[in-house]
């Protein structure tokens, strides 16, 4: 199958999902919102060969990025519902290069030797700027990245993550802006410049209650 028919095959199947993985009807609105925004902004150096998403939900980005540049994902959420869907779906695609888990970040430490594992980490809509590298930046190498994707107000939410990258070893070295059907986006790179402490990410619920000042 043609990489952008899978692509389409794959927006179809989350627009008719019985889980409700996506808030779209209309397969334009879902093709731009889900796949154009997972992609437009990535360049494949980004991503290196193995990433992590974190807070997948229906597979977006994770799903498309593996997809349109061929690296290795692995997609976790914690709503094992839409794992069970998203996995039977790549199964059915015949989508090979992701692996799914259902986990919390919190939790992914204890699961395996994933510590510093990966190129790279994704999310996209799952929480404020400071909660979310807590939750990806372990898991990545140093020298890999941390890239998220936000709304316009994300500004602020970076004023109030500058003692987190510092804690963290991250740092913003890239913004990115574009445009999804007349509404801005941006993408923001960070890089992991030094390993991040042991004690990260805290306990289950900690990163989004507590997250670091």
């Amino acid at each position: 199958m043609e990489k952008m028919e899978l692509v389409k095959r794959y927006v179809k199947e989350l627009i008719d999902s019985p889980v409700n993985l996506v808030g779209f009807k209309d397969f334009n609105e879902a093709f731009h919102n889900l796949y154009m925004d997972s992609v437009i902004a990535v360049k494949p150096e980004d991503l290196g060969a193995e990433f992590l998403d974190v807070g997948t939900g229906g597979g977006v980005p994770g799903v498309f990025l593996a997809i349109e540049f061929g690296a290795k994902g692995l997609l976790i959420d914690s709503v094992c519902k839409k794992i069970d869907y998203v996995k039977k779906l790549c199964e059915q695609l015949e989508i090979k290069n992701v692996e799914l888990m259902c986990i919390r970040a919190e939790e992914l430490k204890k699961a395996g030797n994933f510590r510093e594992h990966f190129d790279s980490a994704v999310s996209r809509a799952v929480s404020k700027i400071a909660t979310v590298l807590e939750l990806t930046a372990p898991y990545v190498k140093v020298g890999g990245k941390v890239l998220l994707y936000k709304g316009p107000g994300y500004t602020e939410e970076l004023g109030q993550s500058v003692n987190a990258m510092k804690e963290l070893g991250v740092k913003l070295v890239e913004t990115r802006k574009y445009t999804i059907l007349g509404k801005d986006r941006f993408f923001l790179v960070f890089e992991k410049f030094a390993p991040t402490p042991e004690r990260y990410p805290r306990k289950t619920g900690i990163p989004e209650k507590r997250p670091i000042r």
